[in-house]
């Protein structure tokens, strides 16, 4: 059904756009960026006799876990290291673009173990068109796509509208962790600064996307899973004496996790912003506004209460899960101080919260970012750092029994949370061989994630790379120890990747 509704609106979005345009021609965009990149994806492409451009990327990868206690936690027989976990991870994605003088599109799929499995709709992982107006001062663009707000570098926190997909934690890179939604863009540039103003409107919102089961699961995620399907469990004993109600209560369980969060597809989710940005000297400035709502849910939990019994009774129950309204207010800039390229972003969150005293909604808070990157003098060595933090306002309104059911509780009482981003990037043999690495430290939580990668690039259509990651979290309330639910997730893994 997802698959089908996903595909069935890109494609009446891109028809109404073809037909406003009337044109008969297509194009192709280039992606957006990495660290220190022009592009993400680093397809090339090709032209087909037709004028249709194709490009394309096969990647065949394999991970190793350390985990040193698989047997306790039942995903291996024993703790050797001929034990440890090993995954194969096949992939490919093909791109199709076709460009014209009034009117571009592209179409991208996705092949992997997650789009051919549970997530379906990613095979057509993005599908629009683009219009060209008014001598090319505006512009529109329509369909199933990913749009980037904010001058941080694969980190943000202007960068609303597409949520992240966290099935396999950090690892893929920013843009690939983006989940494309259907989406209306208008662009008109504006005669002096270089300036632009930027709308867009997506009839729905998705939800940010975590795994249902194997090591990357969550552990609030799991808890709460477990704890509802103890209560269920516990509500069908209580009828087991009346053939009738025990058999409603068991159709009412197996349907239950199925149904514990909202469902996001409906124009009341539906994201609206503008954005505006403009060069002044050698400043780029940026600001913008968001309407739509968190991507993560919080929990009621009065509506909990009862939401079990009627549940299990045959009832359709307001739901206890929820995701709270957010409005946000973005500034934005960049530019280039000696060799220091300067940028930042800082965000305002308004919710229906603003009080504080409202326990089952998001406060409202501040975001920022600030960070730079410079070439150093050793080899072709460039040196990114961003730090990226958030202050949850009015964050003592809540006290007795709600504290710890507070939608922004910290158990250590922090309600700071700040990240250091590092990453190093260098190469050498004419770019044959690329040696990276990025560490993310979470200073108030003790959280460090280290990420290690060496490309050798023997050509320009192969690679073949070894890559791992290193994990650690101070205690289990550290951030990231949320995402290591079996603990230890570190791994090394190596692949070959080749693009056309």
């Amino acid at each position: 059904m997802k698959l089908t509704r996903h595909t069935t609106i890109a494609a009446a979005l891109i028809l109404s756009a073809f037909t406003a345009f009337a044109q008969d021609d297509f194009g192709n965009f280039d992606d957006f960026g990495d660290f220190g990149s022009s592009s993400d994806s680093g397809a090339s492409s090709m032209s087909a006799a037709s004028g249709v451009k194709v490009s394309g990327e096969v990647d065949i990868s394999a991970r190793t876990y350390f985990d040193t206690d698989a047997a306790a936690k039942g995903i291996n027989p024993g703790s050797k290291p001929g034990d440890f976990d090993l995954k194969a991870n096949p992939s490919a994605k093909l791109g199709f673009s076709y460009s014209g003088s009034k009117a571009d599109a592209e179409i991208k799929l996705k092949f992997n173990r997650a789009s051919l499995g549970e997530f379906r709709e990613d095979i057509l992982d993005e599908a629009f068109v683009k219009g060209y107006f008014c001598d090319n001062a505006v512009t529109v663009e329509a369909g199933k796509m990913r749009t980037i707000w904010g001058k941080g570098d694969r980190v943000h926190v202007l960068d609303n509208f597409n949520s992240d997909d966290y099935t396999d934690f950090l690892n893929p890179l920013y843009l690939d962790r983006r989940i494309a939604i259907p989406m209306l863009k208008t662009t008109v540039s504006l005669p002096s600064n270089n300036m632009a103003v930027e709308g867009i409107w997506t009839p729905w919102m998705e939800a940010d996307r975590t795994a249902s089961g194997g090591r990357w699961l969550p552990a609030k995620v799991a808890n709460l899973t477990s704890k509802v399907k103890t209560d269920a469990v516990a509500s069908v004993v209580g009828v087991s004496q009346n053939p009738a109600a025990y058999t409603i209560a068991l159709n009412q369980a197996s349907s239950l996790e199925e149904n514990l969060y909202p469902d996001t597809e409906k124009l009341k989710y539906s994201q609206a912003g503008l954005r505006l940005t403009g060069t002044f000297g050698m400043v780029d400035l940026g600001a913008s506004y968001y309407y739509g709502h968190y991507k993560q849910v919080t929990m009621n939990a009065l509506d909990y209460k009862t939401f079990i019994p009627q549940y299990m009774a045959g009832g359709n129950p307001e739901k206890f899960l929820h995701f709270d309204k957010k409005q946000t207010f973005g500034l934005e800039a960049s530019t280039i101080l000696w060799h220091f390229n300067l940028r930042g972003e800082l965000a305002y969150n308004l919710t229906d919260d603003t009080a504080g005293d409202d326990p089952w909604v998001h406060n409202n808070s501040v975001q920022w970012l600030a960070g730079f990157d410079i070439d150093l003098p050793i080899n072709n060595v460039n040196l990114n750092v961003q730090e990226v933090g958030t202050y949850i306002l009015n964050n003592d309104q809540i006290g007795g029994i709600f504290e710890t059911y507070d939608a922004d509780y910290d158990v250590n009482g922090k309600y700071t949370n700040n990240r250091l981003v590092i990453n190093i990037t260098d190469s050498w043999l004419n770019g044959k061989i690329k040696p990276e690495a990025t560490c993310i430290w979470g200073i108030e939580r003790g959280d460090l994630v280290v990420m290690p990668k060496v490309d050798f690039c023997p050509n320009q259509d192969i690679t073949f790379y070894i890559n791992g990651l290193y994990m650690w979290a101070k205690n289990e309330d550290a951030e990231f120890a949320e995402w290591s639910y079996y603990n230890n997730n570190s791994f090394a893994g190596l692949g070959v990747k080749c693009k056309f």
